[in-house]
């Protein structure tokens, strides 16, 4: 099937029944023919839906429409006829979305990429997934389509007005995919900038790490100190905008379309934008990063966490702060970064690399 204008229908396969990928299925349906497929881990998530229309951990009813299947079934005919496959697992389950799409040999037209997260460069600026996926999937070079901005999964899934934004080297991939999946709550901003969205998307992350750990590092009789965190907030937006430009900074520039459609609908997507400053703000609010970051600032340790009250939990951005660890230590020793403007990416590495409390130096911030 080729893309040409607005579609009526697409064949959509969704890779891991999460609550990310599992909350896109429903904008996707809408119109759409969708298979919702489970990773290895989500057996129990597929048996439910499948008994009761709900999804566990979203909290709500999936349309009637989707067909659901786990890992293990036949999805050859769904794989060999999908227009468009979505990665919704977590950062360590790309590997497996990966061989899934090698081994039925699937060709879609577009490959979208909810999972974010690095690469580790070996000492360089690490890789965003849509550059380490691009060379191992020629069948979509150019399209594939990363997908990011502030989107809380159950809010997406209850149809709650959402703006996020899709991005791609050829911009007619983002907005083919826009076409398919946008609806009157779900909008979509689309941009050639898929490294800069991708790096903003893992990055904040990353920093609600350290922003969260104000919740509970500062206390007042009212409750939580606010002043902290909004200095915290303010300069993670800061130190994703210097990251990312330094990932971007290494990255050849495509050739691109310089007609009227890509002048007007190409967007600089930025640290100031929704993948960057939009997402932390619903990410710093709840989730498992969020969750983390208040237990490092009431003082406890990284590893602590991980053993007890977080015990089997996958934290996006501790694996993020693992793959940036090695590239950032090393451009700050080149010249590339400057260390003294990041204080806040040193301190959670600190505690991601060395299993130390979290410390921020408020004055190490510009007077």
């Amino acid at each position: 099937m080729s893309f040409n204008g607005r579609l009526l229908m697409a064949n959509i396969v969704i890779l891991g029944a999460g609550v990310m990928g599992s909350a896109l299925s429903v904008p996707a349906a809408a119109g759409n023919s969708v298979t919702l497929v489970g990773s290895p881990l989500d057996d129990a998530i597929i048996s439910e839906v499948r008994e009761t229309g709900r999804h566990p951990g979203l909290n709500v009813d999936l349309p009637q429409s989707i067909q659901v299947s786990t890992a293990s079934e036949q999805n050859t005919a769904a794989f060999e006829n999908a227009d468009v496959i979505v990665i919704g697992v977590s950062s360590p389950g790309v590997d497996w979305a990966l061989v899934e799409i090698a081994r039925y040999r699937a060709k879609p037209d577009v490959l979208a990429l909810v999972t974010k997260g690095l690469v580790s460069g070996a000492g360089a600026a690490p890789q965003t997934y849509a550059q380490y996926i691009d060379p191992q999937l020629t069948s979509t070079a150019g399209r594939i389509v990363g997908i990011g901005g502030p989107c809380i999964a159950r809010e997406l899934a209850l149809g709650i007005p959402t703006r996020v934004s899709f991005a791609a080297l050829q911009l007619s991939a983002a907005n083919d995919l826009r076409d398919l999946l946008q609806t009157e709550y779900y909008r979509v901003t689309t941009s050639t900038d898929i490294t800069a969205l991708e790096a903003c998307a893992a990055l904040k992350n990353f920093m609600c790490i350290g922003v969260s750990a104000m919740y509970t590092a500062y206390a007042t009789e009212e409750g939580h100190a606010k002043n902290p965190l909004a200095a915290l907030f303010n300069q993670a937006v800061l130190e994703i905008d210097l990251l990312s430009r330094w990932i971007v900074s290494g990255v050849a520039k495509p050739d691109v379309d310089d007609s009227d459609e890509f002048s007007q609908s190409n967007r600089t997507l930025s640290a100031f934008d929704l993948p960057g400053m939009g997402d932390l703000h619903v990410t710093v609010g709840g989730g498992r990063n969020s969750r983390l970051g208040k237990y490092l600032g009431s003082g406890r340790r990284l590893q602590q966490v991980q053993r007890n009250e977080m015990h089997g939990v996958t934290v996006e951005g501790v694996d993020t702060g693992r793959q940036l660890s090695a590239g950032f230590q090393a451009a700050c020793e080149n010249g590339e970064l400057d260390a003294h403007v990041l204080p806040l990416t040193a301190a959670i590495l600190a505690c991601i690399d060395q299993d130390l409390p979290f410390k921020f130096d408020f004055s190490s911030l510009p007077g």
